[in-house]
């Protein structure tokens, strides 16, 4: 079936992409009440997840657009490759245990550098569970940044 024929499906949409990149990839998707996710799997994927994620978070930022405009669909539409996105918020929970560490080693505040807003959302919830410190998200985007305090 040609992809004008195909209906627009988060899937086939970044199917549809991966095979203009000539990647040779296998592409996965499964639904819930709130979202839509799209795995991609394959050999040499960087070039899909980009610096710190950018390319993925464009690419998911690209096919939402497409699906919002094409029907009527209200879920989050969550595109990851190669588990890359487990990986990432496992590291930003370790980076946040290690700047509350220094949070409170020091007795000073620590500014982390600037980031989207779903990694702050992950420092955030992760400093939650460390007690005697605090955080707060300050800044413009995107340049919006975390800041640990000592409480």
């Amino acid at each position: 079936m040609e992809a004008a024929e195909r209906p627009n499906t988060p899937k086939s949409i970044v199917v549809d992409i991966v095979n203009l990149m000539n990647l040779r990839t296998r592409v996965t998707s499964w639904e819930d009440d709130e979202e839509i996710h799209v795995d991609v799997w394959g050999d040499n994927l960087g070039i899909l997840i980009g610096r710190g994620g950018a390319t993925l978070q464009a690419l998911q930022e690209i096919v939402t657009t497409i699906i919002r405009r094409s029907r009527q669909e209200t879920r989050r539409i969550t595109i990851d490759v190669e588990r890359y996105r487990e990986r990432r918020r496992q590291k930003l929970r370790e980076y946040a245990e290690n700047m509350a560490e220094k949070a409170l080693s020091t007795k000073r505040p620590v500014r982390l550098d600037p980031m989207p807003a779903r990694e702050r959302k992950i420092i955030h919830d992760a400093l939650k569970d460390i007690e005697g410190v605090e955080s707060k998200s300050e800044g413009e985007e995107p340049e919006r940044r975390i800041v640990i305090s000592p409480a």
